[in-house]
């Protein structure tokens, strides 16, 4: 199973990249290997995005939202989705993060108020509202006017509609700056399941209108019937609807959109995609970074697969640092290709601005230590030369060595 991207070019057209081997995911639990993989994407992207657009923002100022938010702490006392944003706006030394946390149950949002509380007592900026997400957004989104806002959306069924988030990121947060960004849930379980009622003319199932709010229309119900076909592939027909919905929602709003399928183990169908939605090559080159590193503390809570699964990425005769390290070593061959492929075309380019073209094929897997280990090959090699040096490798300008083939 792949990740793969879709991804619209400035104006450009939307392209397919294959990417790298999926994730397994789960909802509640956080021993599970699929909280790892969802949890450390949060606690690595959100800190470098903070980083990354408060230090240039009005006031420093960064709004963070989670708009379903739990209780934020799981009740063995390890950090939540919440939690781990507050803990991201605790750290945060070079902006100041607002955060806001979302529940609707309110036994959930009492427990969440009290985690909110003690980092405000911290001297946090956080506030906690109970409710569904959709009625505070648009407050929300106001509070937000000039300063980057980032959301996350990770509900456990149907997410939110696709006309109420549209409308956000298309009305005044269109612009490229303040930066918006998402990380959404679009849930593959809810989706194979209002298939399963459409193919079989169950026409009242309430999952069937409610998964049109979240797409926007009633196209998907077409495309799911025929994706579905006579061997009836509901894994086929979850991918082909998320990667539709990512590419309806990134052209509607003027972004670049993302899509990795989440699982519980690597033969089973995905539990749901995780999309990514930014209008900045930063943001794909930082979200590659974090995909690359939570697919590492993924595979090291995964573990050796038991039986003969076929599909296992290795086995109780394979040790986790053994496969990482094989991953890693095809990954920094790739992105060297890669490196001389784009100086074979260009004498002279920041890295960032061609973040597809040094991540083809490696997406997910690569991550800024491969891409410099790659670069540092090409270097020596005499194909690739550093023109400029940076503070991160993604602001690295480079051209053609002496011994480049044109």
């Amino acid at each position: 199973m792949t990740i793969s991207s879709i991804y619209r070019q400035p104006g450009g057209s939307w392209g397919e990249n294959i990417m790298a081997v999926g994730t397994t995911s789960g909802l509640l639990d956080h021993n599970h290997s699929q909280s790892v993989f969802k949890h450390a994407i949060l606690h690595r992207y959100i800190g470098a995005y903070t980083a990354m657009v408060g230090s240039t923002s009005a006031g420093n100022r960064v709004a963070v939202v989670d708009g379903f938010a739990g209780r934020g702490r799981y009740p063995d006392g390890k950090p939540a989705s919440g939690e781990l944003i507050l803990q991201a706006a605790a750290r945060a030394s070079r902006a100041i993060v607002e955060a806001t946390l979302v529940e609707k149950n309110r036994a959930d949002y009492a427990k969440l108020k009290n985690v909110v509380d003690e980092y405000v007592a911290r001297g946090v900026h956080a506030v906690a509202h109970h409710g569904p997400v959709h009625t505070h957004l648009n407050n929300i989104v106001a509070s937000a006017h000039g300063v980057p806002l980032f959301l996350f959306l990770d509900p456990c069924g149907a997410g939110l509609p696709f006309d109420d988030l549209s409308r956000v990121l298309a009305g005044e947060r269109r612009p490229d700056r303040p930066s918006t960004e998402v990380l959404l849930n679009f849930n593959a379980d809810f989706t194979r399941r209002a298939t399963g009622a459409l193919a079989a003319s169950q026409h009242e199932h309430d999952s069937l209108p409610a998964l049109d709010r979240v797409c926007g229309g009633t196209w998907w119900r077409d495309e799911a019937l025929k994706v579905l076909g006579p061997d009836r592939n509901f894994e086929r027909v979850a991918e082909t609807i998320a990667h539709a919905y990512t590419k309806r929602l990134a052209n509607s709003t003027g972004m670049q959109g993302i899509t990795v399928p989440v699982k519980r183990r690597v033969s089973h169908q995905p539990v749901y995609h995780l999309v990514f939605l930014t209008r900045s090559p930063f943001g794909i080159w930082v979200f590659a970074d974090a995909l690359a590193r939570a697919r590492q503390e993924w595979l090291k809570a995964l573990g050796p697969q038991e039986g003969d699964d076929e599909n296992a990425l290795f086995t109780f005769g394979d040790s986790v640092k053994d496969v990482i390290k094989q991953e890693q070593t095809k990954a920094r061959e790739r992105v060297g290709q890669n490196l001389r492929s784009i100086v074979a075309r260009q004498s002279r380019m920041k890295l960032v601005d061609q973040v597809w073209s040094v991540f083809d094929g490696v997406y997910g897997i690569a991550n800024d230590t491969t891409v410099s280990m790659a670069l540092r090959l090409t270097v020596d090699e005499g194909t690739v030369r550093v023109i400029e040096e940076a503070k991160n490798i993604r602001g690295y300008v480079i051209g053609p060595g002496p011994q480049a083939i044109h």
